[in-house]
């Protein structure tokens, strides 16, 4: 590595993977206490997780912290999205001016696209990382969707053709090589899904279960994350009410994650109608760390029933990580990973019918998956692999 590198990474955005992915970075540097210097720009709600991977560590004497101001985020947040590219590459350029780093690096490559190819020129090479490419997904019939599948793919190869456009790290490895046939020169490489692993015991396991107060012999269903329409927690919701009785005292369904009171409002309703004889555990709150590994051990099942998903799905990679099959969308890359790899089993799961027939398989036949399989997709999607492939192509 070149001793006058400086890297800087930027993201507007701190929720979900954003703060991880951060992290995970951050922590690779100061562990391999890397050679020159690692500038953090995104928002101030950051830092106390900077000052817990920094402070009394001596390879973070080169790591910089510098907050956006609460109303640049704002202003970037609120617009439009034809606008907000712009804004948000503004934004960029204006932190490369400042701080003068040899490489920059966009945590969320898809909002920079139009502005990447059309934008003013940035002075430094530029990388990205790829969240959710879906110019290679099938359009869906009709003329305003065919027109806004070939806007995104203009867009995305004019962004691919900029000369400052250094690499760009792929979420979805089955886009990897339509990318490169996009742009034969640009630099795409496959990119792992990192998960933080720990070891858990099972004295936590048990402990975790009795405060959830779990009744026995019920097999547990996790759907873990940020709670929303696209979870698909409505049509499961839906099936669940479908299942026969005898099933349905045969499942608990652990939610775990925050959610919104108008959608919580939303989903308890549905709750209401599902009865009384499916235990449903409510975790409405953000769990981090070793804790969301402590809640994958403890389900039988993961369940990512994403509505048309597009990319891939950490909750896939967090069971794994578990040895958990996965119940997840048959759509796009989630859906053909999880069947190509024997990860579990998939549904289409916008069909309330189709996932109560898909949980009355898992309750009455169980479902072949490969353990062995699970175990290759938690390695190649280790937090360390992930810091690994972004610093050795920056």
């Amino acid at each position: 590595m070149n001793r006058e590198q400086k890297i800087l990474l930027f993201d507007t955005i701190i929720d979900g993977h954003h703060a991880d992915y951060l992290t995970h970075l951050i922590r690779y540097w100061v562990d391999n206490q890397r050679v020159g210097e690692l500038i953090v720009v995104t928002q101030q709600a950051f830092q106390p997780y900077f000052q817990d991977l920094t402070d009394q560590q001596a390879g973070a004497t080169n790591v910089r912290f510098v907050p956006i101001p609460a109303s640049d985020v704002e202003t970037v947040h609120r617009a439009s999205m034809l606008t907000r590219s712009f804004k948000e590459w503004n934004l960029l350029l204006k932190y490369i001016h400042a701080y003068q780093p040899t490489h920059a690096l966009l945590m969320y490559f898809d909002l920079f696209q139009l502005a990447t190819w059309l934008g003013r020129s940035a002075p430094c090479p530029i990388s990205g990382i790829y969240f959710r490419p879906d110019f290679h997904y099938k359009q869906n019939p009709g003329f305003k969707a065919q027109l806004n599948g070939f806007r995104k793919k203009v867009t995305l190869k004019g962004a691919l053709r900029q000369r400052s456009l250094a690499n760009v790290f792929c979420l979805d490895h089955s886009a990897v090589e339509g990318l490169r046939q996009l742009s034969p020169a640009a630099n795409i490489w496959p990119l792992a899904d990192p998960v933080e692993s720990y070891s858990i015991t099972p004295t936590e396991i048990g402990n975790l279960r009795t405060e959830l107060r779990i009744e026995p012999n019920r097999q547990i269903f996790l759907l873990f994350g940020y709670l929303d329409e696209r979870k698909g927690i409505e049509p499961l919701l839906d099936a669940l009410k479908e299942l026969p009785v005898t099933e349905q005292k045969a499942v608990c369904l652990v939610l775990a994650g925050p959610v919104q009171p108008d959608f919580q409002e939303k989903i308890e309703q549905k709750i209401g109608a599902v009865g009384g004889s499916v235990q449903i555990v409510r975790v409405f709150r953000e769990i981090k760390g070793r804790e969301i590994q402590l809640f994958f051990e403890l389900a039988d099942y993961a369940l990512a029933l994403y509505q048309k998903h597009v990319g891939m799905a950490s909750v896939v990679v967090r069971a794994a990580v578990s040895r958990k099959p996965v119940l997840a969308s048959d759509y796009g890359y989630l859906g053909h990973l999880v069947q190509s790899e024997q990860l579990g089993a998939v549904a289409d799961t916008t069909s309330p019918s189709a996932i109560r027939a898909l949980l009355q398989r898992v309750l009455t036949e169980k479902i072949p998956y490969s353990a062995e399989n699970l175990q290759k997709l938690a390695d190649r999607n280790s937090d360390v692999y992930f810091a690994e492939t972004i610093f050795n192509h920056l």
